[in-house]
């Protein structure tokens, strides 16, 4: 969920950039595998450490820009969790034309629309130095059989999914153009701050065109819309890296009662025998970490 105060934070002293990725893959790049409990870590949660689950562990693949983890058809056999590094989810019509359906990083997990029809039904191409742990679904669900820890896991994984594709309904039916471009830039700013990265500096992997097909939106509104951001002072825009300096600037165009809640919060907080309680400010739905 997003929150109304937003923490920069930094990496080495520096705001996460265009080369923080790529050093992170690089420091990633001895990883041939990864524990059931570092796997847990990664989606934010935990698995008790029983002896017969300490030795389980899930090979991780590494990608490069531009490779193809699965494509539509292919035989659902796994789940991947990303370990590092950056995605794009699309689905490719008989025309070839792309729709954006998610951007998949860093404790976000792909591949559950496979489970259902018996083959994943969206392409997976990786938009930066990638690593993954490939998670066979045939032996994490005889995990989950046998050690309830998992199971919640996985039911915790469904959960996510779930939320993610509320959110979708709710900003694709309900909002506006500027207001979609705003929650984009607010559910990133969001997530990089939850693997550590800076809240308010970070690049943009994908290009506008997927941004726009991801928002549902034209190429020539997306690019109108970060032009308009920049010039009101929400953010600067250097080439692929973003900065978004008014925060609670972005959270007004979502949210326009947020200025009334700020001041009747602000009421509430002075002696007064009569003063009641202002409403709290209703969080935004956040589209992570699960992605299809």
């Amino acid at each position: 969920m997003f929150h109304a105060e937003f923490r920069a934070t930094t990496i080495g002293g520096q705001p996460a950039d265009l080369g923080s990725f790529a050093a992170q893959a690089r420091a990633d790049s001895h990883w041939t595998s990864v524990s059931l409990s570092d796997l847990a870590a990664t989606l934010g949660a935990t698995v008790s450490a029983e002896r017969d689950l300490a030795d389980v562990t899930f090979p991780v693949r590494r990608f490069k820009p531009g490779e193809t983890l699965h494509r539509a058809g292919d035989k659902f056999s796994a789940i991947y969790v990303i370990r590092s590094g950056f995605f794009k989810t699309v689905s490719v019509d008989p025309s070839g034309a792309e729709l954006v359906l998610a951007f998949p990083m860093g404790g976000d997990v792909i591949g559950l629309d496979g489970l259902d029809p018996g083959q994943y039904i969206a392409d997976v191409v990786a938009l930066d130095t990638s690593h993954v742990a490939v998670v066979p679904f045939a032996r994490l669900a005889h995990l989950g059989r046998e050690h309830p820890c998992v199971a919640r896991l996985l039911y915790s994984v469904f959960s996510r999914e779930l939320v993610r594709n509320h959110g979708m309904v709710w900003l694709l039916g309900t909002l506006s153009a500027e207001a979609r471009l705003a929650v984009f830039l607010l559910d990133l700013s969001e997530r990089f701050g939850r693997l550590g990265y800076s809240r308010a500096s970070f690049a943009l992997r994908m290009t506008r065109q997927e941004t726009g097909s991801y928002l549902g939106i034209k190429l020539e509104t997306v690019s109108r819309t970060f032009s308009a951001f920049a010039a009101a002072g929400l953010i600067a825009v250097h080439r692929k890296a973003v900065t978004l300096r008014d925060l609670a600037g972005l959270r007004r165009i979502v949210e326009p009662q947020a200025d009334d809640g700020v001041e009747r919060r602000a009421r509430d907080r002075r002696p007064s025998p009569t003063a009641r309680p202002g409403r709290a400010l209703p969080r935004l739905p956040s589209f992570s970490p699960v992605a299809a």
